[in-house]
């Protein structure tokens, strides 16, 4: 039986993620275990035979990468009638204190990554909800607790370490590849599979922070606060936000999730929102871990977002709360079976973009000014309600960015984690980015593997 180079190759990655775990089942064991339950003879990047993936063309065998499958867009983390490539046995974390780094493998999640740092007293830019996975979210850009001191997730990384089309494993960072290190920082899937990341970590461990919880009733006094907060000329880098209302819900209302990245009570910057009532309150001394695993996650089967981007404003945000709060379309998705949605207002300093342009700079795009990245949560039951809720928060979008460009504030980019299937991310980045990622492109696959034999996530236009 002829069996596709393609498979062997895989089974071969497989053999390294097993011989990275087990310490008792060398590589060599661990290949000869699955020859013989699969009937297949595993090629390892090692071998010269390797190569001939590069030839072969994977079959023309579509495929999907997992880390951990966060993603709700279709084909993003999962694949009809191909081979699905799960990253989760690529568990890695290790903590170099000289170097003030952590290499982190591509399949492993945040909630274990922090819990492993911990002991050290030291973390890293990485997500604000512990189940999500570490590689598609650094890939598509990030957005942290820590951003608007270190910047963002993707420009924390010192090295990606990545297995390229043709099966060769490479190393991509300031002084080897920088090229494909600038274009995976927010690049997605369209370049290699990642299979680690070396991470740049800090010092910060205890924190002030949790959740203040409102009544829906008083959006309009959180946008209004919010914008004093972004506003605010001795903005507070240690200081960082994330406004959530479930607006088809009102016995869930609305969250500030709010930390300070120091172990100090009540700190002033958050003042725009203290004389705000509340209807419970979780804020304390707490580790930054801690605070973080109080983040609400919806746990409904059917999830779709959509985001924008504008720059904050009084008139915007008074509009954009009344939308939010009593729009036609929110009845449209309360109506199907078990239908929400959600808002999620993130605010983001200029500082942010000034520390990635600092570390070497990224792929997004992003101009370096005060912005919010706003996200259209939805969720819901069925499968055959998919198109009428998407369509729904289509509209809201849509009244949205009316809203942004007719005054001004509207600004190009578009958040890849927060965003949805037929949105055009990387388009948004600018003509000058695309081409250069282009470039990127075909030089490191130009056979173009990644942008045609995997259909999901956002493909370079």
């Amino acid at each position: 039986m002829h069996v596709p180079l393609f498979q062997q190759a895989l089974l071969g990655l497989v053999c390294i993620a097993l011989a990275t775990i087990s310490t008792a089942a060398p590589t060599s064991s661990a290949c000869q275990k699955l020859a013989g339950l699969y009937g297949i003879n595993p090629i390892l990047p090692s071998q010269s035979s390797y190569g001939a993936l590069s030839t072969e063309n994977c079959q023309n065998t579509p495929f999907a990468i997992r880390s951990g499958g966060h993603m709700p867009s279709p084909l993003a983390a999962n694949i009809n009638d191909g081979v699905l490539i799960d990253m989760s046995m690529f568990k890695e974390v290790s903590y170099d204190a000289a170097k003030k780094a952590a290499k982190i493998g591509a399949g492993q999640r945040w909630g274990d990554v922090y819990s492993r740092l911990d002991p050290y007293g030291v973390t890293i830019v990485g997500g604000r909800v512990l189940d999500v996975g570490v590689g598609g979210l650094i890939l598509g850009c990030g957005l942290s607790y820590l951003s608007d001191l270190h910047g963002l997730a993707c420009d924390n990384v010192i090295n990606f370490e990545v297995v390229l089309a043709n099966g060769s494993i490479v190393d991509a960072n300031e002084k080897s590849n920088p090229d494909l290190w600038w274009a995976l920082k927010g690049g997605g899937n369209n370049f290699g599979i990642v299979t680690s990341f070396t991470l740049s970590t800090y010092p910060i461990h205890d924190v002030w922070g949790g959740s203040k919880a409102y009544s829906l009733d008083q959006l309009p006094a959180l946008f209004s606060a919010m914008n004093e907060y972004q506003w605010r000329h001795d903005k507070d880098p240690y200081a960082n936000l994330i406004l959530q209302a479930f607006t088809t819900n009102a016995s869930i209302g609305a969250f500030v999730n709010m930390v300070y990245l120091k172990p100090e009570l009540s700190p002033p910057a958050f003042s725009p929102f203290y004389s705000i009532p509340t209807v419970g309150d979780t804020t304390k001394l707490q580790t930054l871990t801690q605070m973080i695993s109080g983040q609400i996650v919806p746990s409904l089967p059917r999830v779709d977002w959509l985001t924008t981007t504008f720059k904050p404003g009084s008139s915007a945000y008074t509009q954009i709360a009344s939308i939010m709060g009593a729009a036609p379309e929110l009845q449209s998705i309360s109506s199907v079976e078990s239908g929400s949605f959600a808002l999620a207002h993130q605010p983001i300093d200029a500082s942010a973009i000034h520390a990635g342009n600092q570390r070497g700079g990224n792929a997004l795009g992003l101009q370096a000014e005060r912005q919010t990245w706003f996200a259209f949560d939805t969720a819901h039951w069925r499968a055959d309600n998919d198109k009428a809720v998407h369509s729904a928060t289509q509209k809201l979008h849509a009244k949205v960015e009316s809203i942004t460009k007719k005054d001004g504030s509207y600004l190009p980019y578009l958040f890849m984690n927060d965003a949805s299937y037929d949105q055009d991310v990387i388009g948004h980045y600018g003509a000058a980015n695309v081409q250069r990622l282009k470039a990127v492109q075909a030089r490191y696959d130009p056979d173009l593997v990644f942008q045609k034999l995997v259909p999901g996530g956002f493909k370079l236009p």
